[in-house]
């Protein structure tokens, strides 16, 4: 009877019990982190990652250097002044339509972007002739604060007997161009055109710029050097 009126031993209170070991889980985590990163180290492409926004832009390009419908874009690089032979200055011509509706409406689809075209030159000459694979050597004279700039550059797109230039500034924002001076001196910008693939006896040539156009002739002959080409 005392027995069954025994009171059952009280429970251990909490602040009796062990707490767990944290060893363990400071390992866990440290294997992870060096597991982690020699996984890195050892399986990371060396590549620069994806960007969806620049891979974008680089096809865009890419579509602009292409076969364009026929229109080829052609490398214009610029040049230390030559001392070639040049035609007499071109005559300028007022363009009263947008270059929208003046370029082939193949080319204003393909471009990138509406091209930025400078607002004023004095004078642009051109080889006299060249052979087949030769470069194409174009002189622009222009105010100084526009020519200097190293954001000028030519643009060529061709497609069998017709050449296009576009003299432009590669800047971001066309509201730039009001605060070039287009006063005072005045400086020369020579550029070399890749020809290769022009294969023709005769090349007519338009030359862009804000609002006025420039055409003329080029006749061509010779054998196509592509040795010499390689190496201009």
């Amino acid at each position: 009877m005392e027995d069954d009126l025994q009171e059952p031993s009280a429970p251990r209170k909490p602040d009796e019990r062990k707490p767990w070991p944290m060893w363990p889980i400071a390992v866990s985590i440290l294997c992870f982190i060096l597991f982690y990163t020699w996984v890195q180290l050892s399986f990371r492409k060396e590549e620069r990652p994806f960007e969806p926004s620049r891979a974008m832009q680089q096809r865009i390009e890419n579509a602009a250097e292409k076969n364009l419908y026929d229109w080829y874009s052609l490398g214009v690089s610029r040049e230390p002044q030559s001392a070639g032979q040049f035609t007499d200055p071109i005559a300028a011509t007022k363009r009263e339509s947008p270059l929208e509706e003046s370029l082939p409406s193949k080319i204003v689809y393909y471009l990138p972007r509406k091209p930025i075209l400078v607002p004023q030159i004095i004078e642009a000459r051109s080889s006299k002739s060249f052979a087949i694979g030769e470069s194409l050597e174009i002189r622009i004279v222009g105010p100084s604060h526009l020519i200097d700039r190293p954001e000028f550059s030519l643009t060529a797109l061709y497609k069998e007997s017709e050449l296009i230039l576009l003299a432009e500034l590669r800047i971001e924002d066309a509201e730039h161009l009001g605060k070039i001076k287009l006063s005072g001196s005045v400086a020369t910008a020579d550029f070399r055109i890749n020809t290769q693939p022009i294969d023709t006896d005769q090349i007519n040539i338009s030359l862009y710029t804000a609002d006025n156009i420039r055409n003329w002739k080029i006749e061509i002959g010779g054998e196509k050097d592509v040795s010499a080409f390689n190496q201009s």
